[in-house]
């Protein structure tokens, strides 16, 4: 490159002599206003002209060169200072993850310090303060994370949680709106405003969530299942109008529920308490006769026995159990519950007979021993109601049969339309032979 700068400025010279030689003239040049220089050479004109233009691209070039130098030290000083910064954020995570918070924050704070609008470095500041229960301070990090991605689905999550920790619902279903507005076919977002709203127990507002979840595509075993909660929380909604009143409401949707899903008993025995609560005996006991038609269930027969009991009328109930009998012979369990009845009604022989047409080595039922003691007892047969209660390994002698959740295996002495355990629908049942005990011995061990 310098040999061809010198080659370039040697013809430059040899060109300028050979103008030189044959341009002999002069010129008067005026600088200024009465400053002119005269006699002027052409040639030294054109010379002073060349330099001048030289002087001027090498002074730019030179410029040029020290603006780029400068730039450069600028850029590496930039690099130099985001990869310490990166350095930081990165050792930062790596505590963070490892729940050193304490570290981790003082490794963020560096790099706020470097830059205060780094996005991921303020979320993972709202987390160390939300996990210190710092609740305040992670709002403020998380909404100043917000202004920098308004539309960030994270951000309004960490808000949203923040706000239901601290029992905040009106502002957790306000973030999750926001959510929704931006993605409306959001699932999991759906379902935590469901599940917002059933702590709450907002039943129709659930209701109105529950339909949007299943307009989303989901797979058909989840369809399946939001299909199954939609009914459970109808029942729930049906379950609230007859609390708050309002029974009209409430056999409507029970109603839909049962022609939805006529094994629905829990929604039989509610829509029977409705009718029971408007004074509308008859009504009530036509819903529970026809779902124990539709399901066979023991709970509506148990159920059934009770009401009859309560209306002067056990003749009924016996002949509904009669007639049980008869359509289906194998089954102990009715007759187990007929000579339960009887000893309920003071029928003591009928009791017993009813007992000795049980095959014990079939249905050898603790509470099936209870009874036979309880019997022997009434007739004063006191050696063999101590015989029987010895069978029944208990000194109870009430005959009360638990209810058990047919998919936990939870027990409750008490009935309800959702296991308290697992949280599912429809679930009790009789625990008739102990099938729940059996089945929560095998789970454990």
């Amino acid at each position: 490159m310098a040999k061809f700068t010198v080659f370039l400025l040697v013809i430059f010279l040899a060109v300028l002599s050979l103008l030189s030689f044959f341009n002999k003239e002069t010129v008067n040049i005026t600088v200024w206003n009465g400053v002119t220089f005269e006699h002027i050479p052409v040639i030294a004109v054109i010379f002073i002209s060349a330099a001048a233009g030289i002087i001027s691209m090498f002074l730019i070039a030179v410029l040029r060169d020290a603006r780029r130098h400068i730039d450069n030290w600028h850029i590496q000083r930039k690099r130099k200072k985001e990869a310490k910064v990166l350095d930081s954020f990165s050792k930062g995570m790596e505590a963070f993850f490892a729940a050193r918070y304490e570290e981790a924050a003082e490794l963020f704070t560096g790099v706020l310090e470097h830059d205060h609008t780094s996005f991921h470095t303020l979320l993972r500041m709202g987390d160390i303060s939300f996990y210190d229960k710092d609740f305040v301070k992670a709002e403020e990090y998380y909404e100043k994370a917000r202004e920098v991605k308004p539309k960030s689905i994270e951000v309004m999550l960490s808000l949203a949680r923040t706000a239901e920790t601290q029992h905040h619902w009106p502002e957790a279903i306000g973030y999750l709106d926001t959510i929704l507005d931006i993605d409306s076919d959001n699932v999991m977002v759906l379902c935590k405003k469901r599940d917002i709203y059933e702590r709450n127990r907002e039943w129709e507002e659930i209701l109105d969530t529950q339909q949007k979840i299943l307009k989303c595509k989901l797979t058909p075993q989840r369809e399946k299942e939001e299909n199954r909660k939609l009914l459970g929380y109808k029942y729930e909604l049906g379950r609230y109008y007859i609390e708050s009143g309002t029974t009209d409401k409430a056999v409507k949707i029970l109603k839909s529920v049962i022609k939805s899903d006529n094994n629905f008993i829990a929604a039989y025995i509610s829509l029977a308490d409705a009718y029971l609560k408007d004074g509308e005996s008859k009504e009530a006991q036509d819903v529970l006769m026809q779902g124990y038609e539709e399901t066979l269930s023991l709970v509506l027969l148990v159920r059934l026995e009770d009401h009859f009991i309560d209306e002067g009328e056990p003749g009924t109930i016996i002949d509904i159990y009669q007639k049980a009998i008869q359509k289906n012979q194998r089954d102990l369990r009715l007759q187990f519950f007929l000579a339960k009845l009887y000893y309920r009604l003071e029928m003591i022989d009928y009791a017993m007979e009813t007992i000795d047409t049980i095959d014990v080595t079939a249905f050898d039922y603790p509470d099936l021993h209870k009874l036979l003691g309880n019997i022997y007892e009434r007739r004063s047969e006191y050696r063999k109601a101590a015989n029987e209660f010895k069978k029944s390994l208990s000194v109870d002698k009430q005959l009360l049969i638990p209810y058990c959740c047919s998919d936990c295996n939870y027990i409750s002495h008490d009935w309800s339309g959702r296991c308290p355990e697992c949280r599912n629908w429809n679930t009790f049942i009789l625990d008739v032979n102990e099938i729940c005990k059996i089945r929560k011995r095998q789970s454990s061990s």
